[in-house]
């Protein structure tokens, strides 16, 4: 059990530093990924920072997902905003990190229930 907890973490890692890549990358670029969908990039903001979320709790299992965890995430979603506010092709929104917060809470709430999935239950074995 103790290295496949390691196997995951050290996977987490790589999916997380290739997941911050793409998701800065695609906040600064003229025309980023867009979903043909009423809130499309509402849903993409979600999304990334659900699956961020999950990610940095994955790739630093020793502690709980807690402030420690949810903090650097929130700074990140505003620094993302803030440089955005710089760009000609982008702009700043309160929105944006609001929903940042809720795709991070989303999982927060889910870790009970995902604690059950055999799949992922080395994440959380003593």
């Amino acid at each position: 059990m103790k290295e496949k907890k390691r196997y995951m973490m050290i996977l987490s890692r790589l999916m997380l530093t290739a997941a911050v890549v793409v998701i800065s990358w695609q906040a600064t670029v003229r025309s980023g990924v867009n979903l043909h969908v009423e809130n499309g990039d509402k849903l993409l903001h979600f999304l990334a920072f659900a699956v961020l979320a999950v990610l940095v709790d994955f790739a630093f299992p020793k502690s709980r997902f807690g402030v420690f965890k949810i903090i650097p995430l929130i700074l990140y979603g505003l620094a993302i905003e803030y440089v955005q506010s710089f760009l000609p092709s982008r702009s700043a929104s309160l929105a944006d990190l609001l929903v940042d917060i809720v795709g991070i809470g989303s999982y927060l709430v889910s870790i009970p229930m995902l604690q059950r999935l055999p799949l992922l239950q080395a994440r959380w074995a003593v």
